[in-house]
């Protein structure tokens, strides 16, 4: 062959290549143009479209409920997975219930964020997103996660919500970068033991699912310091959770606990605790050994007593028991030094104890829905005394 075939040839083969280039281009093109997407969506042009580093299609915001049947696109193409220095893809509305299969080629990828879709499975390639630190699937019909999510081994951020998932794979376990985990509104009735693997997951979100219990390894979270448990069917705590040594903030509303387990006291940099619409009927006197807690919320629960361990609380400036069911306040009470913040609000106590004169600190007081029908004229007097009272008249 003489040169001149020699640069035809090559020349036909780039041609064919650029073609090539162009017919997935084309079929990209002919997506955005079906569904409406503007150009600062999916570039018109060859070079911006290549350049691509964020991919942003956004539903319009819409009021009315009806509009949960309205979806931008249909499906996403395969060929978008040629974009390979996409860095983020945030998209919502999506009637199709896959993914493009090949999703794990975008492997510069850091955030992937699908919202409102009929989603039914995760393709088994996402494992391949190397660099994914941000993954969050909102609002879709996921049944399950592919056991290739535990090699995203970036992954520091987990978001799965509103979705028909009733179990994780054993392999989330694996996500040894793993900080943040958020499910809300899923159909999780348990969580796999290997969660206690997660070495440096921080937050710990668990909403509106029908758990009935933690497993014990959840005391292995060493790094743990927010742990948020609301909506759920739990009706108790493992012994374990005392294990939790860096856990700062423990939220729990609207779960069917009747108590805690006496391991609580164990949690020795809790700062912030806070019960709400539980049918707790009374504390452990380990509560006592909460030397770091500055609020402690008690509220709607079934309460008829504190401990008198309450007392030890000496960094407690923070202090809501409202809607409680208690008879009577511990004479403790006296003891919170640091106390600043006090609400009795609907307890309907008939008496007060003449320690509450010790809370030197102390600058807002509810007492509102107490008859308060037995207070001495001394302790009556100290109280009206107090920057913010209410409930007494003043």
């Amino acid at each position: 062959m003489n040169k001149n075939h020699q640069k035809i040839s090559a020349a036909n083969t780039s041609n064919k290549a650029l073609e090539s280039t162009d017919s997935w281009m084309e079929i990209i093109w002919a997506w955005a143009d079906k569904f409406k997407l503007s150009n600062s969506e999916i570039p018109r042009n060859k070079e911006a479209l290549l350049a691509i580093t964020q991919l942003a299609i956004l539903e319009p915001d819409l009021d009315e409920q009806d509009a949960r049947d309205l979806y931008r696109m249909d499906y996403i193409p395969d060929e978008l997975t040629h974009l390979t220095n996409l860095v983020e893809i945030t998209i919502s509305g999506i009637r199709a219930n896959y993914l493009p299969k090949e999703i794990g080629q975008l492997t510069n990828l850091t955030k992937l964020s699908i919202s409102h879709s009929k989603l039914t499975a995760l393709p088994d390639s996402i494992g391949q997103l190397v660099n994914l630190t941000e993954l969050f699937i909102d609002e879709s019909q996921l049944q399950q996660l592919p056991d290739s999510i535990g090699q995203l081994d970036s992954l520091n951020k987990l978001f799965i919500s509103r979705c028909k998932i009733n179990i994780l794979p054993d392999s989330i376990g694996q996500l040894s970068n793993l900080k943040i985990l958020d499910l809300v509104h899923c159909e999780l009735s348990e969580l796999p033991d290997s969660i206690g693997q997660l070495s440096t997951l921080a937050k710990l979100f668990i909403s509106y699912c029908p758990l009935k219990h933690l497993p014990a390894s959840i005391g292995q979270l060493k790094n743990l310091t927010q742990l948020d448990l609301i909506n759920c069917g739990l009706t108790t705590l493992p012994d374990s959770i005392g294990q939790l040594d860096k856990l700062d903030k423990l939220y729990i509303n609207h779960c069917k606990l009747t108590q805690l387990p006496s391991s609580i006291g164990q949690l020795s940099n809790l700062t912030e605790l806070f019960i709400s619409h539980c049918p707790i009927r009374q504390l452990p006197a380990s509560i006592g050994q909460l030397t770091k807690l500055t609020t402690l919320d008690l509220i709607d629960c079934e309460l008829n007593e504190l401990p008198a361990s309450i007392g030890q609380l000496t960094c407690l400036t923070e202090l809501n028991l409202i809607n409680a069911k208690l008879k009577r306040l511990s004479s403790t009470i006296g003891q919170l030094d640091s106390l600043t913040k006090l609400d009795l609000n609907g307890c309907a106590l008939r008496e007060l104890p003449d320690s509450l004169m010790q809370l030197a600190y102390l600058q807002w007081l509810n007492l509102t829905g107490n008859p308060l029908d037995n207070l001495s004229t001394q302790l009556l007097n100290h109280l009206l005394t107090i920057d913010d009272v209410y409930g007494l008249g003043k």
